[in-house]
């Protein structure tokens, strides 16, 4: 063997360190192109996959056959259990299948990125056990309701819908690090009016101490749902819900109270310029809600800054007790409402409710505007028993009922002319 020495005395031939380059690079990186044959399209990526490391779809797949995988859904397509990054080359597409990718992954990080869903049924993606989490730049074209379960174009949840209680927190140690989810394009028309179709579901995720979640949900489009568009349930770490747009449409579901962006339970939330057109013909719809219903898991230092909401119902609709722009109620302290526009109709751009049995205390609403906004009872709301409420230079209407509010407005000081 010709032989070349190294600075450091090793020896290696030059056709040798050839072979070894390709095959760490053959082993890192798999390239699946469909066939349009459920047959075949599947068991080939469901082989990738278990294989590991960087994965290319490229072309037409088909994943519709009865899904073979079990969840706490329904049954998935795919399932991904180890560390993976799985990429849609220009014009891959998969179409339909029951929850095409299911990730139980424990102690894996997982990317999806740059596919095209056309009509899934259930979910595009379902997580159920991760370490860190990159969903970004898909597009999921339609969803397939399949009751009585609701759906959501992603799914990140560690007990399926079920919704998290004090009594049942599900297992949210299961994912943790960080969750990002970004630049997707989710348009979840395919449901009737009664579907329950969401856009992304956070349910039950992160805990303290060593398993926190840091979680990005960021510039993501989303329309045509008919219950939440941006769903957050008992988070264990941080979530910032920034830069997405959102326009529900006219088709609602089952939900009472439907709001287009939910932050419910624990957590440290920032909701920052998100753009966000509620259309649903709900007496009580909400374009952004921040709440909890129980006392074990209060809602604390909320942020909510910088976000355009549109209400905007069809004509006649005589709003309930909780129609608002922005609504905090519950066991809700001290958050920040700051700096966003709200126009079209409701009973308040801004409201303060007392809710199961929770009083908000010591939040503040700063500096919001809503010159094009009609209110049917006040701009500002503010429950009976609601305390220590901050209103600081807001104009329009305030109902004040709470105890100990704090109301400053605020006067433009005028021009120096000599200055």
């Amino acid at each position: 063997m010709n032989k070349m020495t190294g600075k450091g005395g090793w020896q290696f031939s030059a056709a040798l360190l050839s072979v070894l380059a390709w095959a760490a690079c053959a082993a890192a990186e798999t390239v699946v192109v469909g066939t349009g044959n459920p047959d075949v399209d599947i068991p080939a990526v469901q082989t990738a996959v278990d294989r590991g490391g960087e994965v290319t779809l490229e072309g037409r797949f088909s994943f519709d056959r009865p899904p073979t995988v079990p969840t706490p859904l329904v049954p998935a397509t795919i399932s991904v259990s180890t560390a993976v990054v799985i990429s849609g080359a220009r014009h891959a597409r998969i179409e339909g299948g029951t929850i095409p990718f299911y990730v139980e992954a424990p102690g894996a990080s997982v990317t999806i990125q740059t596919l095209h869903f056309v009509r899934p049924k259930n979910a595009a993606i379902l997580v159920d056990t991760v370490r860190g989490l990159t969903i970004a730049s898909c597009k999921i074209e339609g969803i397939v309701p399949v009751p009585p379960r609701p759906s959501s174009g992603l799914w990140i949840s560690t007990m399926g819908s079920a919704i998290p209680s004090p009594n049942q927190p599900g297992h949210p140690e299961k994912i943790s690090g960080r969750l990002v989810i970004a630049n997707n394009d989710i348009d979840a028309a395919g449901g009737t009016a009664g579907d329950n179709v969401l856009g992304i579901t956070v349910f039950s995720v992160g805990q303290s101490p060593d398993k926190q979640v840091d979680i990005y949900v960021s510039g993501n489009e989303i329309r045509n749902t008919t219950e939440p568009a941006i769903n957050f349930r008992r988070v264990g770490g941080r979530a910032h819900v920034e830069d997405n747009v959102i326009t529900t449409g006219t088709l609602l579901g089952t939900a009472v109270r439907p709001e287009a962006i939910r932050v419910v339970n624990i957590g440290s939330y920032v909701i920052a310029r998100n753009s966000v057109d509620c259309q649903w013909p709900d007496p009580d719809a909400i374009g952004i809600g921040v709440w909890s219903q129980s006392a074990d898991w209060p809602m604390e230092g909320a942020v909510v800054v910088d976000n355009d909401v549109t209400i905007s119902p069809p004509d006649g609709t005589v709003f309930g007790d909780l129609s608002a722009g922005i609504e905090i109620r519950g066991f809700v302290h001290d958050s920040f409402i700051a700096n966003n526009r709200i126009r079209g109709r409701a009973r308040a751009a801004l409201a303060l409710d007392v809710f199961s049995g929770g009083i908000p205390a010591n939040n503040a609403f700063d500096l919001n505007g809503f010159d094009d906004f009609e209110a049917s009872r006040a701009d500002v709301f503010v429950d009976v028993g609601v305390t220590d409420t901050l209103i600081l230079g807001q104009k329009g209407t305030v109902e004040d009922n709470g105890v100990n509010t704090v109301i400053v407005p605020f006067h433009r000081r005028p021009v120096d002319s000599r200055k």
